[in-house]
């Protein structure tokens, strides 16, 4: 507990992020990934070679952009590091661990983003329910002619997660907060086919409640309705195993990985 505050009061972290629970939220995934680490591991190993097999083939490797780098648990740095002249790690926050592994890497630089472009406005309108929440029009690497990769990483269904939380307490309509889910995460849907190079996708899709046996008790949809257009590689993460909430069930997630959004076949 106190070196998790230590953490939580010397980590780098705008005064927004902070506000709107980005940083707990980052130091709360390192707690459950140590609780739930022989359960991730394959998911986590399933991204990184997702990641890897999306680079083999950018014809030109200067500049690669990890869009919700987080922890790296689920990137491969050294790979991207020793593929790209340069490596571009994105998040809202980026835990102290990874400036200290960033420094190992010479073409390694961190940016600290909301990815969204609406955290900044969200915190100042939040509270008051005659300002309407603002929608998200990212515009960060469009124009960048270096990018040759970008890979949204285990991020899509995130990005609602942190702020519905923050407007929830500050008492704004559920409908008005599914309005602001269902317009992040079809915003970076598009977002991710302006930006250039080729540009992999990798996130869970749905939840699932599932017993002893395996059987799925019920499905949860985690993209506000929207649905990947692309086929994509499919795996089952084993998010929540069984006795973390219950004897009697536990929660998957169903992920899918598009190796190059601008290619790939649709359904």
């Amino acid at each position: 507990m106190i070196l998790e505050l230590i953490e939580y009061l010397t980590t780098p972290c705008s005064w927004t992020a902070r506000k709107l629970g980005y940083l707990n939220g980052q130091l709360g995934i390192k707690v459950r990934h140590r609780q739930c680490r022989r359960a991730w591991k394959g998911h986590l190993e399933r991204t990184k070679q997702a990641i890897r097999a999306a680079i083999l083939d950018c014809p030109r490797r200067r500049k690669a952009v990890v869009l919700g780098s987080g922890l790296l648990l689920d990137v491969p740095l050294a790979d991207l590091s020793a593929t790209f002249d340069e490596v571009v790690l994105v998040d809202v926050v980026h835990p102290l661990s990874v400036y200290l592994t960033a420094l190992w890497y010479r073409n390694v630089t961190l940016v600290r983003a909301d990815v969204t472009a609406t955290a900044a406005e969200l915190a100042k309108v939040a509270r008051d329910p005659n300002v309407p929440l603002p929608w998200a029009a990212p515009q960060t690497f469009c124009d960048d002619s270096r990018v040759d990769y970008v890979v949204s990483v285990n991020l899509l269904s995130q990005l609602p997660y942190v702020p519905s939380f923050y407007l929830e307490k500050k008492s704004r309509p559920d409908s008005e907060i599914e309005a602001y889910g269902r317009d992040l995460i079809g915003s970076h849907l598009d977002y991710l086919k302006r930006l250039p190079g080729v540009v992999t996708l990798i996130t869970d899709v749905e939840k699932l409640k599932v017993d002893r046996a395996g059987t799925v008790l019920d499905r949860f949809d985690i993209l506000y309705g929207a649905v990947l257009p692309w086929q994509a590689d499919e795996w089952t993460w084993d998010h929540v195993p069984l006795k973390h909430v219950s004897p009697d069930y536990g929660y998957q997630r169903r992920v899918c990985a598009v190796k190059n959004i601008k290619s790939a076949v649709l359904r």
